[in-house]
């Protein structure tokens, strides 16, 4: 069976939705070379429309490539630079496990759920 060249290979998905003056974007299956620029797509647009936080939910994703972590980095940099605070839901091992091993829990704020991230209280 051919598979058509435009169809992602990996399962990927990101919805933003408003609480207050926090935007959420939940992210859903692999983030990975093929499908990252999807996921910073809409990191660009969340962050165009000037939220005062910025939560980046990754709980419902299983796989977090490297292209996926520097997507995190550039969205990070990109939010300090317009005044949005930038918070990151990972408790998961798929998502946890690369943003502490390169260090990246040191340079933004990583929570252990939805509510933590909205209070801001002590990451993890």
């Amino acid at each position: 069976m051919a598979s058509d060249i435009n169809e992602s290979p990996t399962p990927f998905g990101a919805v933003a939705e408003w609480s207050g003056r926090t935007l959420f974007v939940t992210a859903t299956g692999e983030v990975e070379l093929v499908n990252s620029p999807q996921l910073e797509s809409v990191l660009n647009q969340a962050l165009a429309d000037k939220p005062d936080v910025l939560v980046l939910d990754l709980m419902d994703v299983t796989f977090l490539s490297s292209a996926g972590l520097a997507v995190l980095v550039r969205a990070h940099r990109d939010a300090e630079a317009v005044g949005t605070r930038f918070r990151v839901v990972a408790a998961n091992a798929a998502t946890l496990r690369p943003i502490q091993l390169m260090g990246l829990d040191q340079e933004f704020d990583v929570y252990a759920d939805r509510e933590d991230a909205l209070s801001g209280a002590p990451g993890l």
